[in-house]
């Protein structure tokens, strides 16, 4: 009877092994997927972006690693039509704009920058939580872009204007976000002449 339960119990174990690892390479293809089918979407339905997908976007955001882990970025919410409007107006070639539900302009924070040389590892970090929710926006069924801000100081000024930023607050881009009115084709940029292994 003991010989019995032990085999049982292996097999258990060897089964549950079996799922984990299953599991794992399942979690893994769906990062992978994620990761190589998302493209840029410009063209949103008019459908508002749910709270809680707010939420999780600016979740993700905050998740990404930082230099120091000094999180020099602030995010700028507007998810109604009357404060996207209200900054389309404000700013030129603004069709864009104007037709997302939702737009998160991520920001450097100088308060929480380094000093010296090191100050512009900001723009490394504001650009790993960017990426972040461009991902976090696909996983959720959204589609993104990113649309540069810094360092054009024409841009850098006009969303400054248009946002009414503090001084410490500097616009590095706005991330539009909606559900996809589009299905642009997948690009597949992978190119091994621009990848070089080990020291030559």
């Amino acid at each position: 009877m003991k010989k019995k339960i032990k085999t049982l119990l292996l097999a258990t174990l060897a089964m549950l092994g079996t799922q984990g690892v299953q599991a794992q390479s399942n979690a893994e293809e769906a990062v992978l997927s994620n990761i190589m089918t998302r493209t840029s979407i410009r063209k949103y339905q008019q459908r508002p972006v749910e709270t809680d997908k707010q939420e999780k976007l600016l979740r993700a955001a905050m998740a990404s690693p930082s230099s120091r882990n000094m999180q020099p970025w602030h995010f700028v919410v507007l998810n109604d039509e009357q404060n996207i409007s209200q900054l389309a107006a404000g700013l030129r070639n603004n069709e864009m704009i104007k037709g997302a539900p939702l737009a998160i302009i991520v920001c450097g924070d100088t308060t929480r920058m380094q000093s010296g040389q090191a100050r512009d590892f900001w723009i490394e970090d504001v650009s790993a939580a960017s990426e972040n929710i461009l991902l976090a926006a696909h996983a959720m069924g959204l589609g993104a872009v990113w649309t540069s801000v810094y360092p054009v100081m024409g841009k850098v000024k006009g969303f400054t204007h248009a946002l009414k930023l503090p001084g410490n607050l500097i616009p590095f881009n706005c991330i539009l976000i909606g559900y996809p009115a589009e299905q642009p084709e997948v690009q597949d940029k992978w190119d091994t002449h621009k990848i070089t292994y080990n020291i030559p």
